[in-house]
Parts: structure tokens; C-alpha cells; sequence
């Protein structure tokens, strides 16, 4: 900063005030130089402002003329010394003309009302989600009825299934690598969300033989890979002798070894004397299998689980 000529100059020391040892508030009699001679603290013209008429004279700031702000005056700081500017305010809603107050609102009557809003709320919330989860549910879950007498005695005719139709549900994994950068879903490119048709399943089929309208229910006995043979009504899966508990009526029919190709499967009736199943019109696609029975619910006396039942390998000779 370039010096000027007022900064050139060698500023004069500040002059330190001094307060008035015996200075107190003038009143009424008092000399005007008492207690302040020099007229630093109570300018001339100064009027003492009393809190009412005759009454005592109010407190009185000290204040140095020297030093006095030009738009304070006697009774304190003035409004045009305020910074900004400063509009008359709107009056208050109760300060109209014709102003009425709101009746007040009982306690009670505003909890009847928040507690019928909550209600109607949990009402939707429900309803919603009894929806939803029915939706879910007749999506995944279907009814069947059992017609004839091909799964006797395990399943009665006209006895009614709980059929889970999403448990052998496939996905193309191929499809979706193809949104997903770098990833190599390998083989095979069609897999089950959690597993296909198991050995002793009880499954809903549609009829393979072209015409045929109507759903069957069997067992699942041999899988794809399998090397299957029917000797004297007992069959050999893979070389090895299949214990089924649940026929309760031998077939001493044959049938020579097949194996059954990738996506098929063999399933028969527990009643093996009076069943049209694979020994007829061979293995199943999987593509036919519906799903897999998982309760009976009438009637009354059948009402449970489903007897799914793994069948067991006799001993290897």
C-alpha cells in the first residue's frame, strides 16, 4: 500500500478517558458540571427521562459526546439505525376483522381419528399381501385329482394332490450370460432353479401319446443315464436290483435292458398290474412332467404328505 500524506504523518496517541470518580446520575438541583467537569460523559442538553411523571429519574448509560453516534439519541439507539430496511409487518390472523378461532379438537376425537387411519392402512397392507401371496402361491402350487387305479393302494381314485409345479422349473443360463459381461456359464445351458425329477417322486405327467387330453400321475424309477431291465417283474437299475416297498402287488412281466437318453425319464405306477406307464409308451421327456406331488388334502383320512419314497438298491452280488 502506498503511503499517504495522512499516513506520513505520525499519528497523535490516543487519548485515554478517564471515568469520574464521583460521577452519579444528574438530578433535579444538581450543578450540570458535577461530577463531570469536562462534559465528556452528560452532554448540556441532556434530559434525564423518568420511568413515569414525578417518579424517579430512569438509569442513564454513560456516554461520551466525543464519541457519540449523531443517530442515537437521549432515550437509546433510533430505528434508522438499524441495518436493512424494514416493512410494517402483516397483521396477526386474530387481529382481522371477523377473525373466528378454530373450535379446538379434542384429545380423544384426534386419537379416534389416527387410530381409523392405522386400522384402514393395515387393512390395505394386508389385503395386499394376501394378494401377493396367493399369486405366489397358485403360481407354484396346483390341485389334481387321481383317476383311476393305476397307483393303488398308495393313491386312491378321486384323491386329491397338492402338486408343486416350480421345483423342477429350468432357466436358460445361456440367455442370461448374455447380458452379463465376462461370464462363462459353461455347460449344460439349460438348468434346474433346484433339481429335476428324483428317483421315487410321485409326478404329474402329461400324456405322452399324441391325443391323449388327460394327465397321469406315476413314480419316477429310472433316471436319464440309467441302464434299465425288467426281469420277472423286479427291476435291475444299472446292473443292480431295485427294493420298491411300495408295490404291494408283483408284475412278473420282462422287459429288455434300455438306457434312458439324456432329458427322459421312466416312471410306472405303484399298481404294476393295471398301469399304462413307460413298459407301454417308454420314457418320458421332462419337458411333460408337471411337477411333483407334494400333499394329499381329501379326502379326510388320506389328508398329509405325499408318500414320496426313495426306493433302495439291493445289496451289489
Amino acid at each position: 500500500m502506498w503511503p499517504n500524506q495522512t499516513m506520513s504523518n505520525t499519528p497523535e496517541p490516543q487519548r485515554r478517558l478517564e471515568w469520574p470518580h464521583d460521577w452519579r446520575p444528574a438530578v433535579p438541583g444538581d450543578q450540570p458540571d458535577r461530577g463531570d467537569p469536562q462534559g465528556n460523559w452528560i452532554s448540556d442538553d441532556a434530559v434525564e427521562p423518568t420511568l413515569s411523571p414525578g417518579g424517579p429519574a430512569a438509569p442513564v448509560l454513560l456516554r461520551d459526546t466525543r464519541r457519540w453516534a449523531p443517530q442515537h439519541g437521549v432515550a437509546g439507539r433510533s430505528e434508522s439505525a438499524l441495518p436493512g430496511a424494514f416493512l410494517p409487518l402483516e397483521p396477526m390472523p386474530h387481529a382481522l376483522p371477523g377473525f373466528r378461532p378454530a373450535p379446538e379438537e379434542q384429545p380423544e376425537a384426534r386419537a379416534e381419528k389416527i387410530t381409523g387411519r392405522l386400522l384402514a392402512r393395515e387393512i390395505i397392507e394386508t389385503a395386499l399381501l394376501a394378494i401377493l401371496v396367493f399369486l405366489s402361491v397358485r403360481a407354484s402350487v396346483q390341485h389334481y385329482r387321481v383317476e383311476g387305479h393305476s397307483m393303488d393302494p398308495t393313491l386312491e381314485d378321486g384323491e386329491f394332490l397338492l402338486v408343486n409345479s416350480l421345483l423342477y422349473a429350468e432357466v436358460d443360463v445361456e440367455a442370461i450370460a448374455r447380458w452379463v459381461p465376462f461370464w462363462d456359464p459353461g455347460e449344460p445351458a439349460r438348468r434346474h432353479v433346484f433339481h429335476g425329477p428324483e428317483r421315487g417322486d410321485i409326478v404329474i405327467l402329461h400324456h405322452p401319446v399324441a391325443g391323449q387330453e388327460r394327465d397321469l400321475v406315476k413314480r419316477v424309477i429310472g433316471l436319464p443315464g440309467d441302464r434299465l431291465r425288467i426281469r420277472d417283474g423286479v427291476v435291475y437299475i444299472n446292473g443292480r436290483a431295485l427294493i420298491e416297498p411300495y408295490v404291494k402287488e408283483a408284475w412278473r412281466g420282462d422287459l429288455p435292458e434300455l438306457t434312458i437318453g439324456a432329458g427322459m425319464y421312466f416312471v410306472m405306477g405303484d399298481n404294476r398290474n393295471n398301469s399304462q406307464d413307460s413298459r407301454v409308451f417308454g420314457p418320458v421327456r421332462e419337458e411333460l412332467i408337471v411337477g411333483k406331488a407334494m400333499a394329499s388334502w381329501w379326502p379326510a383320512g388320506k389328508m398329509g404328505r405325499a408318500p414320496n419314497e426313495e426306493p433302495r438298491f439291493a445289496p451289489a452280488p
